[in-house]
């Protein structure tokens, strides 16, 4: 296992700088929108999905087509992950899960349609359904991976100065990300609970003025039917 994390990370840190700085944007970004953050998520995960989709399925055609549709299919799909925040982040959690095990059988040498369909339904149905919960949970966990493999590819090979050497070892890669996985999620559901506490105070006042609202129309009621009494 070690052996093989650590070969997916040195292919990971051979790409180039600015997609590592790319990362690094996209995690504050992320961090910084809170449970909006799932937007941007939704749209950066989906994009890159339809394009490597699409250079891998069109591959060996003509030399431009592969590359408009990556165009136009990353586009369309980035400004729908953006857009439909619940259908969205449904479709992104069906690219995850359904993704995740259909490499996992190609791996296995099995037929990966069959491990593709049932994960990426539960995706779709987990998604639709909680994906309100999901926005707390899906933007500290990928700022937290995209910063610790941006800081790899950006700083870590010799190449680019090794300023960040140590990550070239997935045990650092791994513990740097799980170092920031922590304060990340802490940081999201500490915003949650501000926000509903901000909602249940909103509430409560709304609640107050309608009740003063009723007592008022009320008071008018006793206070004419004892004039009409009164004057009678």
């Amino acid at each position: 296992m070690h052996e093989h994390l650590q070969a997916w990370l040195d292919a990971l840190v051979r790409a180039p700088q600015w997609a590592g700085l790319a990362l690094l944007g996209l995690a504050v970004a992320i961090t910084l929108l809170g449970r909006h953050g799932q937007r941007p998520l939704n749209a950066a995960l989906l994009a890159s999905a339809a394009v490597g989709l699409s250079l891998f399925a069109l591959r060996g055609l003509h030399d431009w087509i592969p590359g408009i549709v990556a165009i136009i299919s990353g586009a369309l799909l980035g400004c729908f992950g953006f857009v439909a925040l619940a259908w969205g982040t449904a479709l992104t959690l069906a690219v995850i899960l359904g993704g995740g095990s259909a490499l996992l059988a190609h791996k296995l040498h099995f037929w990966w349609p069959a491990a593709l369909a049932l994960p990426a339904a539960i995706g779709l149905f987990l998604g639709v359904r909680h994906h309100r919960r999901l926005s707390i949970f899906l933007p500290p966990l990928f700022s937290a991976l995209f910063l610790a493999a941006g800081a790899a590819i950006a700083f870590a090979p010799h190449a680019r100065g090794a300023i960040l050497w140590p990550l070239n070892d997935v045990i650092w890669a791994l513990g740097l990300f799980l170092l920031l996985l922590g304060p990340l999620v802490a940081l999201s559901m500490e915003r949650d609970h501000r926000r509903r506490k901000r909602l249940l105070a909103r509430t409560k006042q709304m609640d107050d003025e309608d009740l003063e609202k009723q007592l008022k129309s009320r008071q008018d009621d006793f206070e004419r039917a004892f004039q009409e009494k009164s004057g009678g």
